[in-house]
């Protein structure tokens, strides 16, 4: 008996389309990892770059690390570079030995940050300068102002040449006793260019106070701390007394080798200063409160000259307003040459070593960064000034 066919066709037989299967929970995991990486990487990058925009860049460890963006910039570049180097290296280690290859999608995304973070830095410190002619000669009508934080190790030998060399009228020491002052001023003296010490003690026995040394020609200074922060470091103020020379000084014109420069100007003020550095958590209520006093103590006195060691920079809060105070590095464009620490390059180390003066009264005409002097920890910046 013949089949009979079926009144209803038959379906086909192909299966219908498969639905598209969600992603694997594990890739999704690796990506969102991804993701977050690249956006802590990302806000790390912005926090170095302006930890001011978000009030962080007198906080433990942006403050410490903002302070050195030369460094900054050659760990991020040089982190970016290594990263591509590791990865690069273990695809090719992976291909011979037949295992599956890490991707490479996440270390150039990560290292493109790294290295656009390292070029912010780098561009920073390249608006502020970190090329100029050095000071040279001082001219008729400069006042030469030097500091140097001497670490306690340099001697008045050293220092005595220095200050001849940079012809210096008025000159900052941190971390130097005021025996090695005086051993400086005698030496002065006897070459032929009077100079008198004044020192002040630090408040413990770890560190040396502050001296400062004044050509005589330029008058008689009276220490004096009233209205300073109380770093206890040594930070003094010597103001002027008057314009007869010390008793024991030479007349102006046999004085040596300063005898070819006139008109040197004399400041009322000079604040010889050493503050508390961010050393550790403990320390940074003092350090941001004497940045700050000695701002103040600028911006209130007319005719200051304020050098010495600061322990801070220009991005930190303490001198983000000095007001009709300026610094003599910014004025000079040379704010990106650092002083701190003396055994790297200039570009790399911290520029916590400063002189500010009323911008009201002084003209800044020069301003450098000296080659490292003994086994100091810092180098020795002189500026020239002007008056208005």
């Amino acid at each position: 008996m013949a089949r009979r066919r079926p009144l209803v066709p038959q379906l086909s037989a192909a299966r219908p389309p498969a639905a598209r299967r969600p992603a694997p929970r594990g890739g999704r995991v690796r990506a969102a990892l991804a993701v977050a990486v690249l956006a802590l990487a990302a806000a790390a990058v912005l926090v170095l770059l302006a930890p001011d925009r978000l009030g962080l860049a007198d906080r433990t460890p942006v403050a410490q690390l903002v302070a050195l963006r030369g460094l900054v910039a050659v760990l991020l570049i040089g982190g970016a570079l290594l990263l591509v180097g590791v990865v690069g290296g273990w695809r090719r280690i992976a291909g011979r030995a037949g295992l599956a290859r890490p991707a490479w999608r996440l270390p150039l995304a990560l290292a493109a940050v790294l290295v656009l973070g390292g070029a912010a830095q780098a561009a920073v410190l390249a608006g502020r300068g970190v090329v100029g002619p050095a000071p040279g000669a001082a001219a008729d009508g400069d006042l030469v102002v030097l500091s140097f934080n001497t670490f306690g190790v340099v001697g008045a030998d050293e220092l005595t040449a220095l200050v001849q060399q940079q012809d210096a009228d008025v000159v900052v020491l941190a971390e130097t006793s005021g025996a090695t002052a005086r051993d400086v001023a005698r030496a002065l003296t006897a070459a032929g260019r009077p100079t008198s010490a004044l020192a002040a003690d630090a408040a413990g026995t770890r560190v040396d106070g502050v001296a400062l040394l004044v050509r005589d020609a330029l008058g008689t200074y009276a220490p004096t701390s009233e209205g300073l922060p109380a770093t206890e470091l040594g930070t003094f103020a010597a103001v002027r007394a008057g314009g007869a020379p010390a008793a024991d000084a030479t007349p102006a014109a046999e004085a040596q080798p300063s005898a070819g420069r006139r008109d040197v100007p004399a400041p009322d003020v000079v604040v010889a200063a050493h503050t508390r550095a961010p050393s550790a958590e403990s320390s940074m209520p003092d350090w941001r409160a004497h940045a700050a006093g000695i701002a103040a103590v600028c911006r209130s006195t007319p005719g200051a000259v304020v050098a010495g060691d600061l322990n801070a920079t220009l991005d930190h809060p303490g001198l983000g307003d000095l007001g009709p105070c300026v610094d003599a590095a910014a004025a000079a464009g040379v704010a990106g040459l650092g002083t701190w620490p003396s055994d790297v390059p200039r570009v790399l180390a911290a520029p916590i070593d400063h002189v500010l003066v009323d911008g009201r009264a002084w003209r800044v005409t020069g301003f450098g960064v000296l080659d490292r002097v003994g086994a100091s920890d810092h180098r020795p910046v002189v500026a020239h000034l002007a008056r208005r």
